[in-house]
């Protein structure tokens, strides 16, 4: 058997990396995601690890399953589940303050970038007081101006940047500073409620947890996640106004659930996975993957991968596209918009042939949350909106965003008579 050699195509041979890009290896090497080694700090440097190094995205074995379960059972199945009535009244707010100054155009990321944030802050600290959030929204504003300035490399990548007079530096000093502070004061301001950010410091209190880590981990689930809700909500926008037929399924799929005689019937099917409005999601998550590669991550023992032999160790990441739209398990109109062929097969079948939360027992923390979030806001603009392309509406990239993210207008025209 061959031994494998590296693909440096995006890799540096330093990086000791390989490319997945077939269905089948996806499987022989995240059969065990959970036993992964992730990349260090994401191979992104020095800034990367003072802003997220030991966030639960990027820790690996012992570390990563104590804060494992620390934090999940406040985003399991059943916990975004309890979350609905709130995420729904939370998204009506919103779109009844957007309404308006909408003008009969929404700008999928601008307008709604801070509806998922602001969900995920009610689910983590409950309502927060005026004064913190005031702070948040500040801290916002900085952690952003940082995360842009990791994007773009240079001197901090490395350690000895710290050292600098930069205002990098002491942007930092002052976001930890801030941050930890509100997250105390945050946290003491809950009393003896069920917030989610009480459980997580009895975690932290029990060592289950660093401090540091706790901190990352909501600034995780808080700041670096936004861009991602958003691409996942933003594509989906685009495609539904782009295809009006698909549009009116899901509105009448949606009016059929609310005129139902069954008292769960609404909850029932934000919850399905079996609707057009899951499939339309879903759909727009295969032909636009939020990033071309997933995170760099290691096997801990050898595999076998398309006939080569890969060494324990080396660092594996997936091609997004190759996996989602040039894979012919998709069939011969892979590459168009037809949410109808998530409803044709089997979701076993599809396992690892579609890359969106991850792959094998190690998957996104937020996933169900994002989901259902997800469907909530397509139910609520498409009752009470209808969608469609502008002139000058474009399927561009926002080439300032480490998240794929489009950068136009659409039409949003309220329908005469709510349904």
């Amino acid at each position: 058997m061959a031994k494998c050699k590296l693909d440096t195509s995006v890799c540096s041979d330093t990086d000791n990396c390989r490319v997945l890009r077939n269905p089948r290896d996806v499987k022989t090497v995240f059969k065990d995601s959970d036993k992964h080694t992730k990349a260090v700090n994401n191979n992104a440097g020095w800034l990367m690890s003072e802003l997220l190094g030991q966030c639960m995205g990027l820790i690996s074995g012992g570390e990563y399953r104590r804060a494992r379960d620390a934090t999940t059972p406040a985003f399991s199945h059943k916990s975004a589940l309890s979350y609905l009535s709130r995420i729904s009244a939370i998204t009506k707010e919103h779109m009844k303050a957007l309404s308006g100054r909408l003008d009969n155009r929404i700008h999928p990321v601008a307008d709604l970038r801070f509806l998922p944030f602001w969900i995920m802050v009610d689910i983590i600290y409950g309502r927060i007081s005026s004064t913190l959030r005031k702070e948040l929204e500040s801290l916002v504003v900085l952690r952003e101006s940082l995360w842009g300035r990791m994007i773009q490399g240079g001197s901090t990548r490395y350690s000895w940047a710290q050292y600098l007079p930069t205002s990098t530096a002491r942007d930092l000093r002052d976001f930890k500073t801030r941050w930890e502070r509100f997250n105390d004061e945050a946290h003491d301001s809950c009393g003896e409620s069920d917030a989610t950010i009480v459980s997580m410091y009895a975690e932290m209190k029990k060592g289950s947890i660093t401090r540091q880590g706790l901190l990352q981990t909501i600034d995780e689930m808080l700041f670096a996640n936004l861009d991602v809700s958003m691409g996942g909500i933003s594509w989906t926008l685009m495609f539904l106004a782009s295809h009006s037929k698909v549009q009116d399924e899901v509105r009448q799929e949606a009016r059929e659930a609310r005129i139902s005689r069954k008292s769960t019937s609404w909850d029932d099917y934000l919850q399905s996975s079996t609707t057009m409005l899951a499939a339309c999601i879903l759909e727009a998550g295969r032909l636009k993957p939020l990033a071309a590669f997933s995170v760099p991550q290691s096997a801990p023992t050898n595999r076998v991968v398309s006939g080569f032999l890969v060494p324990a160790g080396t660092n594996f990441i997936v091609d997004t596209h190759a996996l989602n739209i040039s894979n012919p398990f998709w069939g011969e109109d892979r590459d168009q918009y037809r949410p109808a062929r998530f409803l044709e097969k089997k979701t076993s079948d599809m396992r690892y042939q579609y890359w969106r939360f991850g792959f094998g027992p190690r998957q996104c923390l937020g996933k169900y949350f994002v989901e259902l979030l997800i469907r909530v806001l397509v139910t609520e603009l498409v009752e009470n909106y209808r969608l469609g392309l502008m002139e000058n509406t474009h399927w561009e990239k926002n080439a300032t965003t480490w998240i794929l993210h489009p950068d136009t207008e659409l039409r949003c025209e309220s329908l005469k008579v709510k349904i």
